[in-house]
């Protein structure tokens, strides 16, 4: 994506919202499972997640040999790799989640994802005007 009428600002906040989704899922997983005996809550290593994504979207391009093949899509891959928090406090029964501690994280995912949501779409709004401007 980095290539023509994207640059990397957009591939990047691609990825962002991939791993932040991903993410979501584990911390509302974690909080599901907050009663469960023996769960150990998981996550992932966000930076290091992006850095490995961005890393895929620059590396060299795909070939396409055929016609009939799918145009290669940049930057995506296998899922992030999920590890398991460390914790002070466990529970009786071997449980590591913390209620307030998963909901602090969760909120602060959300609020990430919504903004890097709104920079993408500033930069999508910026391509909108510029083709209906040159368009004139």
């Amino acid at each position: 994506m980095g290539n023509g009428l994207f640059d990397k600002t957009i591939s990047l906040l691609g990825n962002t919202l991939d791993l932040r989704a991903a993410r979501n899922k584990l911390l509302a997983s974690n909080i599901a499972n907050q009663e469960t005996p023996g769960y150990r809550a998981v996550d992932i290593n966000f930076e290091d997640e992006l850095r490995k994504k961005q890393g895929n979207a620059l590396s060299a391009p795909l070939a396409r040999t055929n016609t009939a093949h799918l145009i290669p899509i940049r930057g995506t891959g296998a899922s992030p790799a999920v590890v398991e928090r460390p914790t002070d406090m466990e529970s009786y029964d071997r449980n590591s989640v913390g209620i307030e501690g998963e909901m602090v994280k969760l909120s602060e995912n959300s609020i990430m994802y919504n903004a890097s949501a709104k920079m993408l779409k500033s930069k999508f709004n910026l391509l909108m005007t510029a083709i209906k401007e040159g368009g004139r």
